[in-house]
């Protein structure tokens, strides 16, 4: 991934409600990539993907939501071209 943080937004069910979510890239000390994601400047979860698929490294989101957002993280980053 690129040193400056990448950020985007993307829209998703949270709660039963479509909201608008902020992604901001992120790394882990080992230079790991994860997602932290904010609705109206809350942090709301942080997202990775590992060989697994997208887990919920911080939040309390339902795991299914969590996925679905990393699922919409994918396609913005495949949509533009942007790999980690």
């Amino acid at each position: 991934m690129k040193n400056e943080k990448e950020q985007f937004a993307i829209e998703a069910t949270v709660n039963g409600k479509k909201q608008q979510i902020q992604v901001t890239t992120a790394e882990t000390t080992d230079g790991v990539d994860f997602y932290v994601c904010k609705v109206n400047e809350k942090e709301i979860t942080q997202v990775r993907k590992d060989m697994e698929g997208w887990k919920q490294v911080w939040g309390d989101l339902p795991e299914d939501e969590a996925r679905h957002i990393g699922s919409l993280i994918d396609a913005y980053l495949k949509k533009n071209k942007i790999t980690s």
